[in-house]
């Protein structure tokens, strides 16, 4: 069966300096037949100026990442026949929030200055006497973490990565939890302290994207939680707007029932900063969305919310 590629170009010896542009390729395409299969015909048979990475073939180094139909996929684990049945089209392009340096090869030296933040290595402060017992339920804690092949395809959909470059991104922070979740971590407080500065794991705006494009079930999300989780109440690390604003949500469920944006506004921001909210705040009551806490101070079975509270305070002591 005959398909249609169209795979982004660019090159950096042109004179527009790398400017994107389509090229289109006709690919006769067996079944079971991958992406990356198809980028090597490519290259064999018809234009050997196409330039991607690959390696083991085998989803296992993530060197193939690539933006296929819109979104980034292992160009060696996607078989091309059931997804162009679907979407009736195959275009691949260079994984997004990554500059591109030539076709599909984009410079990853970001991607590891971030890993590098995190500092991917235990740092225990003392060794037992008859060396780690590492029990099951610990060693699953982390499991999920491990899997990662630094493909780069979770930073590719990351919403706050394509906004703020500085932010630590998804991969760093799956990175950072599988030692900041390791029982034999000497220094997780701080660890957890320089998460939560600024372009840290609160910048995360939980679009899920990192772990829906995940080849490799990481889950990324699901450990910037567990890292926001451990630096409130396992380290006590709440002198930032993150964790302030989350701090400030739950007192407000427990006190009203309901969120109190305009308190919660203050205490997050702090009262200077919150005088620049007014303009927003003052559109939002034109069109009827300003809660009037004062008006309405609690929701009618507020105490059984604050059972809730009493139930979950008395498991922390346990």
């Amino acid at each position: 069966m005959k398909i249609k590629f169209k795979i982004t170009r660019c090159d950096p010896f042109s004179l527009e300096k790398c400017e994107p542009y389509w090229q289109a390729y006709s690919v006769d395409v067996e079944e079971g037949m991958t992406v990356l299969e198809a980028l090597l015909k490519i290259s064999e048979e018809d234009d050997p100026t196409l330039s991607f990475r690959r390696s083991c073939r085998s989803a296992i180094c993530g060197s193939c990442a690539v933006t296929v139909n819109g979104f980034p996929k292992l160009a060696c684990s996607t078989q091309i026949l059931p997804l162009y049945k679907k979407e009736g089209e195959m275009t691949v392009g260079p994984i997004s929030n990554h500059r591109v340096i030539k076709d599909l090869i984009v410079d990853f030296t970001p991607f590891w200055d971030k890993m590098a933040k995190v500092l991917p290595y235990l740092t225990p402060t003392h060794e037992p006497d008859k060396g780690w017992v590492i029990k099951k339920e610990d060693a699953n804690i982390i499991d999920r973490a491990q899997k990662c092949i630094m493909c780069g395809c979770c930073n590719a959909a990351c919403s706050s990565l394509e906004i703020d470059p500085n932010f630590i991104a998804p991969a760093a922070c799956a990175k950072a939890w599988r030692f900041v979740g390791d029982v034999r971590e000497g220094n997780r407080k701080k660890r957890l302290e320089r998460l939560s500065e600024e372009h840290g794991i609160w910048d995360c705006v939980r679009c899920v994207n990192c772990t829906q494009y995940c080849p490799k079930d990481v889950s990324p999300l699901e450990a910037i939680e567990r890292l926001r989780s451990k630096a409130i109440l396992g380290e006590n690390i709440t002198d930032n707007p993150g964790a302030r604003h989350v701090v400030s949500l739950v007192d407000s469920v427990k006190r009203v029932g309901r969120l109190d944006e305009a308190a919660m506004t203050f205490r997050t921001l702090g009262f200077l900063r919150s005088l620049g909210m007014i303009p927003f705040g003052i559109k939002m009551e034109i069109h009827g969305k300003m809660p009037h806490p004062l008006i309405f101070p609690a929701i009618e079975k507020i105490k059984e919310v604050k059972e809730i509270y009493d139930v979950f305070e008395k498991k922390k002591k346990e």
